[in-house]
């Protein structure tokens, strides 16, 4: 299973970094920076990896549903049967699927809806866990 991350300029270079210091290098986890300085060049290789490794499975991580990097990616969808499509790429999602690939060579529909739901709930208004924090604590003292 190779996790491709590819964003509009440099998102998913800095991801792959950051990926690599929290766990560690994984040839598997490839990052491309899209359209900078307008360039097409990284979609294209993109499109063609996934063109020349039909038995190898592909998450792509795109960073914006209804960008063009993420509409470029859709097209790969149409004769593709080895790729699998999430924007809104974050960390936590990023993180699992590297960990989840280390130890499978695919992933199922039901297993990256899973990975996704998880993902979400990485997202947090911190003020607001405090308050709950503090409630919770006021409430145990009651």
């Amino acid at each position: 299973m190779k996790i491709v991350l590819i964003s509009h300029s440099n998102m998913a270079v800095g991801m792959k970094q950051t990926l690599n210091m929290i766990i560690g290098d994984d040839k598997n986890v490839l990052a491309f920076a899209a359209y900078v300085n307008g360039s097409t060049k990284e979609i294209d290789k993109v499109k063609n990896l996934v063109e020349t490794s039909k038995d190898e499975q592909f998450i792509i991580l795109t960073d914006l549903l209804g960008g063009s990097v993420n509409n470029e990616m859709m097209q790969l969808l149409e004769n593709n049967t080895n790729v699998k499509l999430v924007t809104g790429m974050n960390l936590p999602l990023a993180m699992q699927l590297q960990l989840k690939g280390s130890t499978t060579e695919k992933i199922s529909d039901e297993e990256l809806s899973t990975v996704i739901s998880e993902s979400k709930k990485s997202l947090a208004n911190v003020k607001n866990l405090l308050m709950e924090k503090e409630k919770s604590e006021n409430d145990q003292i009651l």
